[in-house]
Order: structure tokens, then C-alpha cells, then sequence
């Protein structure tokens, strides 16, 4: 082998590695905070798989990179320059990523903007030097490979897998009269889009019934901005400060909703998204069910030839983007909301649970659904303009809660609550206004007809306002508004 054949393939593999660059972030640079809302750590075979597909995608590059040299010496620099392009876009679109996380302020578009035009004037000024100015760049930067399969295999070694297995669930409790409770949070739910500014053309039958026959708070304000502060707060009845506060050890240790129905000899259960609520939670939950949110870890695990391809095929993504359709965190989103479609109206209609918390990750963005349609598109996924598609399927899957429960005869026995963490963050980009209020919807068993209320109300008095329902201390709309004027407050 020539001095230039190991310069190309020292190049070829080189920049096959910076376009995984995505990949190795997710399966090796994660920040330590991030662990806390992982399901599992990536497995040994998607480590096995990004150095294989190094190997495979650069034997690709290297035969392009000698179809280049050889138009080059032919033909010239800007004959060769529309080989070498094609292979340096992956890495150019992963360095653009890169750069959008650590500087939020340009964007993806913006970085990759900024690096094509780099890229371009890199050109335009070596000229005839750009071939050997780029890969000398690219050989300087291969000994990245050794360095990332070292820590790959440092990974595997020091697995911490088993900090990932869901502990046994609590057993289920005897049949007893404990009153009933089912506590619905529509992630990202927001007040004035759902109701006194709901957009003309869209209907929520299911939520203007629950309001109907409901207390209904107007000025109901979330303990945070964001879902994990917000919703362990809920769940704790205690305001979190700080995202280094949700520390598993930590989180597990404090009284929750969970604990106190176990406490109180009921079966409770939680199906949710996002937080880790079956690892986290299990000593006190009589059923679990959660699912993760779509990360580049969770969207190629699989077997080795499962994550060699899926790793690929996150190439010629971008997000909600993809050559391929539909794109895997589609796929992933999709497929999350249509289990948890399942899975809610079944728990809330299980007569065996006492307390049922639901956590549902609509109308939260991306927007797949398309209300018209009825059917999960994709077109225009990200767009805030969307959020009132994702509204009308909250609304939808509210329904398939209702029917379900009305048909096992539970509905109308049973204390439901239908809240929010947050209201829409994107919401000026929908229609130019904010606003910090959160639906709160509380239908006592048997209740049947409104009762507005209009105090203003700190939703962080749920779980005490719950445990006095299960413990029979509210049992009317009249005494949990009482109970709401002397605690709404706190």
C-alpha cells in the first residue's frame, strides 16, 4: 500500500466516523443528568454496530475518494468537487447538530449554513491544495476512532445496566372501599387555546362534556415550566427547584400520590412517558407501564444488524426530516401514542386499581396527528401551527378514556382529574400570545353537573387534594371547593 493509499483510507474512515458523529454523542457524551430519564443505557451491540458501520461506510468513502483523485488529476479541483461533496454532507449535517446543541441560539440551519459555506470558501480559497488540505484534516482527526472505540468498550466493561431494570411491582392489594381516582395529565394541555381562546375551527367535545359536569378552575397555574420539575412536584406535592433535584435515589425516597395509596392498602398504577415512573416507583405501583422519549439510543437498539441499519438510516434523517418515510422518531412518537391509547383506557377501566395516573404525551409537540384526517401524517410535524391537531387528539383519547370506563360501569363511581404540567411554551408561535394557566378539570364520583371556580389555584395542592378525596374527607364539588379556598394558596 502506497503512502496515498493509507492517506485515503486513514481519510475515508476518518470522515465516515465524523458523519456517526450523532451517534457517538448519544452512546458515549450524554451529560449525567440525562440518565435519569434513560429506560436503558445503550446496549454493547449498538457500540459493535457504529464501529461496523465505520467500517462500512468507510469502504464506501474510500471508493469515492479514489474515483475523486482520479477526475482530479484528469480534470481538476471543481470536476472532483461534486464526488467529494455527497460524502462530506453526513458529516457536515452531524457537526451542524453538534454545533445547534452547544450554541441553541444559531440553530440546525443556521450551523450547517455556516459549515456548508466554511466548507465552500475552504474551497474556493485552496483550490488545488482543497484535496490535500482536507484530508490531512481528516487523517489528523482519525485517531478519534481508537480513542471512541476504547471508550466503547470501557462502557460495555463498566455496564450499568442493571441500574436500568425495573424493580418488582408492588402486589396487588385485596378488594376493599377505598374511593376510586383517575389522574389524567395531557402533557403540554393549554388553557386558553382549550378554552376561552380554542381557535374557531376546532371542536373538544370530550373536554366541553367533562367541563360540564366538573369543578372547573379558570386560573389554575402548573408548579413549573417544564415536565419533570412540573410533574414531580405533582407527584410529590412539594415544589422541586432544580433539575439536579430529580435524582433517582432522591426522587424515590420522597412521599408520593403512590405512596400514600399503598399506604392506604390500594392498588395504584401509572402509564406514562418521559420519566422513569416503573423504576422509580415500583415499590408502591401495582401495575406500570412507561415509555421513553424518542432519543437516537432508543431509536436504534435493537439486535446487531437491527442497529446497523437503523444507525445508517438515522443518516439521512433530520429530526422529523427523513429521505425515508416515516422517519424513525415518527416511527417512535407514532408508535408510543398509539400503545398508550391502549394501555390508558385499560387501566382507567381496571376495577382491581383504586388510583390510576395517566401522564399523555399529547397535545406536547411533534404534531403528527391531523385532525381532518383522523390519520397520523407527518406533513408539517414540527410546526406550532399543529398544536391544534394535537389538541383535537387529546381530545380524542379523553373520549376513548371516558368510554371505556363508562362501560365497565366505573365512570360514574370514579373521582377523574384532567390537568396539565404546562401550558403550550410555543404558543406565541401559534398565534402571537402566552399565557401561564393550565386546565383544571376535577369530576367528583357521581357529579354531574359545573361548578366553575375562578380563586386563583396552584395545581402543586394535587396530591393533597387527592389524598383527601381517597381518604373519604371529599366526597362533593362543595367540599373539594372549600378545600381548594382554604389550600389553593400553598
Amino acid at each position: 500500500m502506497t503512502g496515498h493509499d493509507l492517506r485515503d483510507a486513514l481519510a475515508a474512515f476518518s470522515l465516515a466516523n465524523l458523519s456517526l458523529l450523532g451517534i457517538w454523542n448519544a452512546l458515549l457524551y450524554y451529560p449525567p443528568s440525562e440518565t435519569f430519564f434513560l429506560n436503558q443505557v445503550p446496549s454493547p451491540t449498538q457500540y459493535a454496530a457504529a464501529m461496523a458501520n465505520i467500517f462500512l461506510i468507510g469502504v464506501v468513502f474510500l471508493v469515492f475518494i479514489r474515483v475523486a483523485r482520479s477526475v482530479y488529476r484528469r480534470y481538476g479541483m471543481w470536476a472532483a468537487a461534486p464526488i467529494l461533496f455527497p460524502i462530506a454532507l453526513p458529516a457536515i449535517i452531524a457537526l451542524a447538530h453538534l454545533m445547534a446543541s452547544g450554541f441553541p441560539q444559531l440553530g440546525t440551519r443556521y450551523s450547517f449554513g455556516l459549515l456548508t459555506i466554511l466548507f465552500c470558501v475552504t474551497a474556493f480559497v485552496a483550490r488545488t491544495k482543497t484535496f490535500a488540505v482536507c484530508a490531512t484534516l481528516l487523517v489528523t482527526l482519525s485517531p478519534m476512532i481508537a480513542i471512541e472505540a476504547v471508550l466503547s468498550i470501557s462502557r460495555c466493561r463498566t455496564g450499568r445496566g442493571a441500574e436500568y431494570v425495573d424493580p418488582p411491582l408492588a402486589p396487588l392489594a385485596p378488594q376493599h372501599s377505598l374511593p376510586r381516582v383517575v389522574w389524567i395529565i395531557f402533557d403540554e394541555l393549554d388553557y386558553r387555546l382549550s378554552f376561552p381562546e380554542r381557535p374557531s375551527h376546532l371542536d373538544l367535545p370530550q373536554f366541553d362534556r367533562l367541563r360540564a359536569e366538573s369543578v372547573f378552575a379558570a386560573n389554575a397555574i402548573s408548579p413549573a415550566n417544564n415536565t419533570p420539575i412540573s410533574v414531580t412536584s405533582l407527584l410529590t406535592g412539594t415544589n422541586i427547584s432544580s433539575i439536579s433535584s430529580l435524582d433517582p435515589s432522591r426522587s424515590a425516597t420522597r412521599p408520593t400520590i403512590f405512596s400514600s395509596v399503598h399506604h392506604l392498602g390500594g392498588n395504584a398504577a401509572a402509564d406514562g412517558w418521559y420519566l422513569p415512573y416503573c423504576r422509580l416507583f415500583s415499590a408502591d405501583l401495582a401495575a406500570c407501564a412507561v415509555h421513553a422519549a424518542a432519543t437516537l439510543v432508543t431509536e436504534t437498539s435493537g439486535s446487531f444488524m437491527e442497529s446497523v441499519v437503523l444507525q445508517l438510516r438515522s443518516l439521512l434523517e433530520s429530526g422529523n426530516f427523513s429521505i425515508l418515510h416515516p422517519a424513525l422518531r415518527e416511527a417512535a412518537r407514532v408508535g408510543m401514542i398509539q400503545a398508550m391509547r391502549d394501555e390508558a383506557p385499560r387501566y382507567a377501566a381496571d376495577p382491581v386499581l383504586d388510583f390510576v395516573f395517566l401522564h399523555l404525551p399529547t397535545p406536547h409537540a411533534p404534531h403528527y396527528y391531523d385532525r381532518r384526517s383522523r390519520t397520523f401524517t407527518g406533513r408539517d410535524a414540527g410546526a406550532a401551527q399543529r398544536y391544534a391537531d394535537s389538541l383535537a387528539l387529546a381530545d380524542v383519547i379523553l373520549g376513548e378514556i371516558r368510554e371505556s370506563m363508562t362501560r365497565a360501569g366505573l365512570w360514574d363511581k370514579t373521582t377523574v382529574l384532567v390537568s396539565s404540567d404546562h401550558p403550550n411554551r410555543s404558543s406565541k408561535d401559534f398565534d402571537g400570545k402566552t399565557d401561564p394557566r393550565v386546565p383544571f378539570l376535577l369530576k367528583l364520583a357521581g357529579q354531574t353537573s359545573a361548578v366553575p371556580y375562578d380563586a386563583p389555584l396552584r395545581t402543586i395542592v394535587t396530591k393533597p387534594l387527592l389524598e383527601a378525596i381517597l381518604g373519604a374527607q371529599i366526597a362533593s364539588p362543595e367540599q373539594a371547593v372549600n378545600w381548594l379556598h382554604a389550600h389553593s394558596s400553598q
